[in-house]
């Protein structure tokens, strides 16, 4: 199985339903631009640019160099290149170095690597490891 694609150099405004070569996921490509909400089953690969919001039932994954500028919901999301918007995911959340995100994230566990750019506000459990307790 691979990945469904959408056509490079397209650009498509309105409502886009993912187009599904197989159950794994659909790509964006790096020269395609939408405009309006995008929804399906699967994952999706953001290579190019995305003024919407995204909803998959799979993981989502915005590449260095992609944008999105809207809400993301999915199973779990990758952030290498620009989020503008907020994401809610049952999943993790990573934000990779070099990523540029501002929102609101939301979900079971969140990273934010070294290098990355973030202006966001956090929801998910918190575990702090503190260490051993000292004896004073």
């Amino acid at each position: 199985m691979g990945w469904g694609f959408l056509a490079a150099n397209a650009s498509v405004a309105g409502r886009v339903e993912m187009m599904r070569h197989s159950s794994e996921g659909s790509v964006l490509g790096p020269s395609t631009r939408i405009t309006g909400r995008i929804s399906g089953e699967g994952a999706l690969r953001v290579e190019g640019g995305i003024k919407g919001d995204v909803s998959v039932s799979g993981t989502a994954e915005i590449v260095e160099g992609a944008s999105v500028e809207g809400s993301v919901h999915a199973e779990s999301l990758e952030i290498a290149g620009s989020l503008l918007g907020d994401a809610v995911t049952r999943g993790p959340i990573a934000v990779r170095s070099g990523a540029v995100v501002r929102g609101d994230l939301r979900g079971s566990e969140i990273s934010i690597e070294p290098g990355s750019r973030v202006s966001v506000r956090l929801d998910t459990q918190v575990e702090l490891d503190l260490g051993a307790p000292r004896r004073r």
